[in-house]
């Protein structure tokens, strides 16, 4: 029986085939009836581009806990959070009005910071090791600088094609401290900055809101910035991802106070192109508030109907200023690569790999649910559900290939569902700013609706871009922070219209996924603790660490099999 065979080959991506044959009455079609190998292996039925590919037993992301069965065993801890949520919600509605002004809103903001502390002062005593998504190469590009005392080109390493700042803030910090990266104190000066970074920006998302916001309605977001799962479990990694977030809430606050000034003075102008100057320098992800930001501002002078030649020396003294901050380094990669933004996925980086799926089809942006069932690692499913998953949670593991983890697992599991709750408000929130900016349009809805677009469209174009089940993470628009807890605050206000007993209810559910989150990162030491730092230390060749965690582990519960193991 003749037969047809088709030999695909692919340098970046998985071999996929799309073939069609017309011959006389023949008509040809590829189909899952067809028999593929892949490298020499035996010949099995070819499956469809458009189905996802989940990991299949024996891999180790394999599926792990869902969040309903967390939530069977967790519940009863759920009870005393509700207790506790609906206390703390009434006392603050009777004493809202009797408190003063002036202390309400610095006693949250600083219950809220020493919460942070106290929270990094725990998981620092119990993780005392670099980790993060790839740390490793984090660290050489800050040791790259303490040693050479210059930047790094794209080709030097893994991740020396992002922007220097952050690097040279690290590797400050630690030369200051008499230290580098292989010290173990080191661990503990990264962690803090980090930590210290995350509370300014949680502050500053805050001051942000309380511009556009009424006073109920920002403490809510500021609940959401500073339990945010994402901005959490991300404080805790050695990554660049933190301080360009930082320095893009701050170039919005900076923004949002010029666009709500009746008067603009052209220091505004030179504060706001520091900013966003310093949040490029940072990472390449500032790029997107460039043009929203100028955007948003020309509306405002036309509105305002400042003179011309005013409007461009100011406009021209914003840019001057964020390319002077900025724009040495991409001119630096420029001249030398011939394209200002190199990543590791670039064929002149130097850097040949691809990861599953290594595609995606229309099919994967319209799925939706995985991460409500089997959260980690959920993005093998589709677009959302790698975004849902590391929103609202440690969904990649922090970029380790193993479903282990240091974090109080049930809660976060269980959490993903509590999540449903502000995701819902953000949702409302979005529609009701579009309502409103369509009735009446005002500058500084144009910034924070413009700038979660271009970070939506931004992750959607790498995804594509880079079409790997990693790529789909949340924490790449951390820089969007400030509008996300505005929509999920304007939710909030949309619907606490409703009545005081539905703001109750509301607040106290708030308030539970709040905790609960906080509960979810809060490192206690157990059996998945010490392994996961048995694993750490091995794996950074600290090998009487690792056995000393491992022992450990085993004291800890001598009936848990794995810890045997």
């Amino acid at each position: 029986m003749p037969s047809i065979e088709a030999r695909v080959c692919n340098y970046n991506g998985p071999p996929a085939l799309w073939l069609s044959l017309i011959a006389d009455q023949a008509n040809l079609r590829s189909d899952k009836s067809w028999e593929v190998s892949f490298a020499a292996s035996s010949w099995r039925q070819a499956a469809l581009a458009v189905a996802a590919k989940t990991p299949g037993p024996g891999n180790s992301i394999a599926v792990g806990e869902g969040p309903f069965n967390a939530a069977k065993k967790i519940w009863p801890f759920w009870i005393v959070l509700f207790a506790i949520a609906s206390v703390v919600t009434f006392l603050w509605n009777v004493g809202f009005n009797e408190f003063t002004g002036r202390w309400r809103e610095p006693t949250l903001l600083l219950i809220l910071a020493g919460l942070w502390l106290f929270l990094f002062w725990n998981n620092e005593r119990l993780l005392p090791f670099h980790r993060g998504f790839d740390s490793k190469e984090h660290l050489k590009y800050i040791s790259y600088i303490q040693q050479h005392r210059s930047m790094p080109l794209p080709t030097e390493g893994w991740e020396m094609y992002q922007p220097p700042l952050y690097y040279v803030i690290a590797a400050a910090s630690l030369s200051f401290c008499h230290l580098s990266v292989d010290d173990e104190m080191s661990v503990f000066v990264l962690c803090w900055l980090q930590a210290l970074l995350g509370i300014a920006q949680f502050v500053l998302v805050f001051f942000s809101l309380r511009l556009v916001l009424v006073l109920r309605a920002a403490f809510i977001g500021v609940l959401l910035a500073a339990f945010l799962p994402m901005q959490l479990y991300m404080a805790h990694y050695v990554t660049n991802e933190v301080l360009a977030a930082a320095l893009a809430t701050t170039a919005l606050y900076l923004c949002l106070r010029l666009l709500k000034s009746e008067t603009l003075h052209a220091s505004q102008f030179v504060w706001v192109g520091l900013a966003i100057g310093a949040a490029m320098l940072t990472k390449a992800t500032g790029v997107l508030l460039l043009p929203v930001a100028i955007a948003a501002i020309v509306g405002k002078v036309v509105y305002a109907r400042v003179p011309i030649a005013i409007s461009l020396r100011n406009l021209g003294l914003l840019l001057a200023i964020c390319f002077t901050v900025c724009g040495w380094h991409y001119a630096r990669v420029w001249l030398k690569f011939g394209n200002p933004l190199i990543g590791n996925w670039d064929v002149v980086s130097g850097f040949t790999w691809w990861q599953d799926p290594g595609y995606h089809t229309v099919e994967d942006y319209l799925r939706f649910g995985r991460s409500l069932v089997h959260p980690l690692f959920s993005g093998f499913s589709g677009f959302a559900d790698g975004i849902y998953s590391t929103l609202w949670g440690d969904g990649l593991c922090g970029g380790t290939a193993s479903l282990s983890i240091a974090w109080n697992d049930l809660p976060l599991l269980a959490g993903y569902l509590w999540s449903l709750i502000p995701t819902a408000l953000v949702l409302i929130g979005v529609v009701v700013a579009i309502i409103r900016y369509i009735r009446k349009p005002s500058s500084e809805l144009f910034l924070l609706l413009g700038f979660l677009a271009v970070i939506v469209l931004g992750l959607i174009f790498m995804t594509l871009r880079v079409p790997s089940y990693a790529q789909a993470k949340a924490f790449y628009g951390l820089s969007a922070l400030t509008p996300f807890c505005f929509f999920g605050a304007l939710g909030w206000e949309t619907l606490a219209r409703g009545g005081r007993r539905l703001r109750f209810v509301l607040n106290v559910l708030i308030l539970v996924w709040a905790m609960n989150s906080f509960a979810s990162y809060w490192i206690v030491a157990s059996v998945t603790q010490h392994l996961y730092a048995a694993k750490a230390f091995g794996a950074q060749g600290k090998i009487d660490r690792a056995v000393a965690e491992a022992f450990e582990a085993v004291e800890a519960d001598s009936s848990n099999g794995t810890a045997r193991g």
